[in-house]
């Protein structure tokens, strides 16, 4: 059965070694279940109990009064089998394993079993050693990770502590998730039918994923290739040396591929390769906001801060982004519309003492299109205008801007100005990334005009 028949539409929900025990997992996930505001009914399950945090419990599967859209199984790893095998018989279409102790830990034959009863009996397995599942949409956060905010980016992960990494980050943007699926150890359903439920699914604009190993590499490009033609794809590969590759049979219990062959295959199917996992959001962001990418590697530099321009201009320079120096009557042009004449021919630097709306001026002026294909706005607050001031000029103009522009604001109240642009507008938060953010969409670009796309 196809994902998207079952986790657009869950109901209810069973969630198997639910406890009153502060600190369990049982408890956790019931309690964030309950806490994330879901509307539909659960069903703690634990014959110790009649009631769990003012819930009605029931001693098993077998007893609840309908069956349940999914089943949440958090017991000892020598009672899985039977839980599983239960809510299969039940009628159950998706089970999530949170109980780790399986492959990962050297126990094959148990892990095994599991995949017995899934062919048996069709239903759809998440795990085990999953941290649980979200879907915002529903108001679902089944899961032993921090809860997200609802946003556009859908999250799937081998490991769930670096998801909650991730939703936490994304609070930094303004961001959040339509779901967040931790997969564990992929047992049966894997990041490629992940991908195939964030094509389809309207509340997703951009993907992030969090991949140790492949199960079959041939879907997966098949998979990746028709979604990133519509919502860009962004990819943190866990395991690309040696020891580190030998880290992952520990924790997943799978068998990494080349680090070069993963690459070759990214690039085929246009998704963006990140290295690590803040150029992984940042990047995605920028994507999902400028998502039909840049045709050219042409970008002007503007900023108050003729350091930061520098060091700018020298990352972007030694990534291969083009940074073409203005022409004098370009120049005259942004001194007259800007009302302040900056020094530099790209970073163009308007000092310390410009005003956040003299420097987003020069982002106005139309002849700017001839030459560049983008733009970076990098800004230094200063002591004589607060957060809220850039974050309201820039976000009054932006639209305004006559060239794709990221913004990158760093220094003294950085944080909030970016969390509140983001809003609005792409951002990076350093030269290294915005370097990679250019790069991606000038990337972007080719794929999809090689696909007639563009």
């Amino acid at each position: 059965m196809k994902l998207s028949e079952i986790l657009g539409r869950i109901n209810s929900i069973a969630i198997v070694g639910a406890t009153p025990v502060e600190g369990k997992v049982g408890y956790e996930i019931l309690r964030n279940t309950i806490r994330s505001g879901f509307k539909g009914d659960i069903y703690p399950v634990n014959p110790k109990y009649e009631s769990i945090l003012g819930i009605k419990a029931w001693p098993n599967i077998s007893q609840l009064p309908k069956i349940p859209d999914v089943v949440v199984i958090a017991v000892p790893p020598s009672v899985v089998p039977n839980v599983l095998e239960e809510s299969a018989k039940k009628g159950v279409k998706l089970a999530v394993i949170i109980t780790a102790g399986f492959k990962e830990a050297g126990n094959e034959a148990l892990e095994q079993r599991l995949r017995e009863i899934v062919r048996s009996y069709g239903i759809r397995v998440i795990g085990p050693n999953s941290a649980g599942i979200s879907v915002t949409s529903l108001n679902l956060h089944a899961s032993i990770e921090v809860t997200p905010d609802k946003g556009p980016i859908a999250l799937m992960a081998q490991s769930g502590a670096l998801g909650g990494v991730v939703i936490s980050k994304l609070r930094n943007y303004s961001s959040g998730v339509s779901f967040f699926i931790s997969l564990g150890n992929m047992m049966d359903v894997d990041v490629t039918d992940m991908l195939e439920y964030a094509y389809e699914d309207s509340n997703t604009e951009a993907v992030i994923a969090y991949v140790e190993w492949l199960s079959n590499g041939r879907r997966f490009l098949e998979v990746a290739s028709k979604l990133t033609v519509e919502k860009p794809l962004c990819i943190l590969k866990g395991g690309w040396g040696e020891r580190s590759s030998e880290a992952v049979r520990s924790h997943t219990g799978g068998l990494t591929s080349s680090y070069q062959v993963f690459k070759v295959a990214t690039r085929k199917v246009g998704a963006y390769l990140a290295e690590d996992l803040d150029d992984l959001i940042e990047v995605c962001e920028v994507l999902r906001k400028l998502k039909k990418g840049l045709p050219g590697k042409r970008v002007l530099i503007v900023t108050n801060s003729g350091g930061l321009g520098v060091i700018l201009a020298s990352h972007l320079e030694s990534g291969g982004i083009d940074i073409p120096p203005l022409s004098r009557e370009l120049k005259e042009r942004i001194a007259e519309v800007c009302k302040k004449r900056p020094s530099g021919s790209n970073p163009i630097d308007f000092g310390g003492d410009a005003v956040i709306e003299q420097v987003t001026a020069a982002l106005t002026v139309s002849e700017l299109r001839k030459y560049y294909d983008a733009a970076v706005l990098a800004y230094v607050p200063t002591s004589a205008e607060g957060p809220e001031k850039l974050y309201k000029a820039i976000s009054s103009t932006y639209e305004s801007f006559v060239l794709p522009t990221i913004i990158y604001v760093d220094g003294e109240g950085s944080e909030l100005v970016v969390r509140r642009v983001s809003r609005v507008a792409p951002t990076v938060t350093s030269s290294r990334t915005a370097t990679k953010a250019f790069n991606a969409l000038h990337e972007r670009y080719r794929y999809l005009r090689k696909i007639g796309k563009h």
